[in-house]
């Protein structure tokens, strides 16, 4: 850092701006850990427990049971074996973007903070603290999975080598939690395997019509809201070879939605849009929809998240129709053959962490205390709980108990094990795999685990690593993809629907390059180059 003048500078330059270039949201879906050594912070907490502060939003499925996060047991075992006491501080659900930007403005801040986003930006800005001497003295379980994983490091550090947050790793084979799952009690009776290409997909689609009389053979909600509900027509898209949004191509970064193979999704969804063959409510469905549309057997295929989406909508469907079955599908491709290249794999750092402020009177005992989750003993705390009530050894692997799988109070479990420990949601440490192989309790979603993980590593060739952004290159960037994606989501429903017809498609491309897209590439091109310089 600067001078304590410079750094003043800097925040009250900060504080008249009330927005910050960083992306936070509240993580629900399921994942888990794996990792090395035992470690403590008992040592530097002096004759009584250090207190730490956290800001972290709540997760949905532990909010069921909990007010805080404080009162998860691991969390209170945690406290125990590294002679802390953890304030965990919340903003409110819905608003915690708007919370967090007050916060930094007015410069009241926790020691800590969970948080996804440009790490390098709150550095500069003086918000947060740089990690590496820190890791390097008091964090020897997290400094080991660097050294032995240098992808992992290379990912985890800024441009110039610095590193702002303290991880959340994913080191295991599962790193697609979702994907297109299908009625196969449908493809059973009516005699048909699961489509592979776009051609076959058709062919389905209009089975599912004409023959189950369906309103929605594919299910997918419109842009944003497909963020909530899967990325449905980025998955056929994406069949094309292109996404619809930045990616590599040979090495290069182009965007996808003015490339011309978006002229030809476009040009095949509107007719199966016209066809009936997707969601006629598409641009305007919400998650209460897309649940209703599922759940009375109005929907053939949709995207949906292996754990809590198969987890919660086949054993509805079954009390129903004992019959009804979801399977899943390959991620589609045009040609036979042809293997997906895109299939939501996520980078081994999931780009959140824990980052610590300015204001923390306890950085070194801080450290220590969340690399305690890297050891051995902190990594099963973290994904199994406390061993005798959450999990026992059963020939060596950790099997949970009924307090997760048969929860006597009727709790899912999704929300017995976010009461009890943090494995199906985001937080510091690694996933385990063992996590994941019971989390999914279903064959239908042990297999779908197999299935979307045969391809994964495809992506790594076309998606973009976690490359990090200059201040000034972010501020840029937001802007032109904030302005360039607003239209882009308003004109595919205008295209998909036939309100804007496909012949002015050249127009929607000269558009984007108004918006100055090729500086965007740019951005990012010179993000990439130093990413693979590091």
């Amino acid at each position: 850092m600067n001078s304590m003048g410079g750094r003043e500078s800097m925040k009250r330059s900060w504080r008249k701006r009330l927005t910050i270039g960083i992306c936070l949201m509240m993580v629900t879906t399921a994942l888990a850990g794996c990792s090395a050594d035992n470690g403590s912070a008992g040592e530097a907490g002096g004759d009584g427990p250090t207190p730490i502060s956290i800001w972290m939003s709540m997760n949905t499925n532990a909010s069921i049971t909990l007010k805080s996060m404080n009162e998860i047991t691991a969390i209170k075992e945690w406290e125990k074996k590294t002679n802390t006491k953890i304030e965990f501080q919340h903003p409110a659900v819905g608003a915690e973007t708007e919370q967090f930007n007050v916060m930094i403005a007015s410069n009241q801040l926790p020691d800590a903070m969970f948080v996804y986003g440009d790490y390098a930006k709150l550095f500069n800005d003086g918000t947060i603290i740089r990690l590496n001497d820190l890791i390097d003295e008091y964090a020897p379980n997290l400094k080991k999975i660097l050294e032995e994983n240098p992808e992992v490091a290379k990912q985890l550090k800024a441009d110039n080598g610095d590193i702002y947050a303290i991880p959340h790793l994913r080191l295991g084979e599962y790193k697609t939690f979702g994907g297109t799952f299908i009625r196969q009690d449908w493809l059973d009776e009516l005699k048909l395997e699961k489509p592979e290409t776009i051609e076959e997909w058709e062919t389905v689609l209009k089975a599912f019509k004409e023959k189950k009389g369906v309103a929605a053979p594919l299910l997918f909600g419109a842009p944003p809201k497909m963020t909530t509900m899967g990325p449905a027509a980025p998955t056929y898209l994406e069949a094309y070879g292109i996404t619809n949004n930045t990616f590599m191509k040979d090495g290069k970064v182009v965007y996808g939605p003015i490339e011309p193979e978006y002229k030809e999704f476009l040009t095949m969804f509107h007719r199966w849009y016209q066809e009936g063959l997707i969601d006629p409510d598409f641009a305007t469905n919400d998650q209460k929809t897309y649940d209703a549309k599922i759940l009375s057997s109005q929907a053939g295929a949709f995207f949906t998240f292996i754990g809590g989406g198969v987890g919660r909508y086949l054993p509805a469907l079954q009390e129903t129709d004992p019959n009804a079955n979801l399977t899943a599908v390959q991620y589609p491709v045009l040609n036979k053959g042809d293997e997906p290249m895109f299939t939501g794999r996520s980078w081994e750092w999931s780009s959140s962490g824990v980052v610590l402020t300015n204001s923390n009177k306890h950085p070194e005992e801080t450290v220590k205390a969340l690399d305690y989750f890297f050891s051995e003993e902190g990594h099963m705390l973290k994904n199994f709980g406390v061993e005798g009530l959450t999990y026992t050894m059963k020939d060596g692997y950790p099997t949970y108990t009924d307090e997760i799988l048969k929860n006597p109070d009727g709790l899912s479990v999704a929300q017995a094990m976010a009461k009890h420990f943090i494995a199906n949601y985001p937080f510091v440490g690694e996933d385990d795999d063992r996590y994941n192989e019971q989390y999914y309790q279903l064959q239908q979603q042990k297999d779908a685990a197999v299935l979307f993980s045969k391809y994964s590593e495809n992506t790594l060739k076309v998606g973009l690593p976690p490359t990090s952004l200059t201040t000034e290159e972010s501020t840029e960037y937001s802007k032109i993809m904030s302005d360039i994606g607003t239209y882009r989501d308003e004109m595919f429903v205008k295209f998909v629907i036939g309100v804007e017809p496909i012949e002015n498609f050249d127009k929607f491309v000269d558009q984007i390059n108004k918006f100055n897209i090729k500086r965007a590439i740019e951005i990012q091109q010179a993000a990439l180059d130093r990413y693979n310089a590091r």
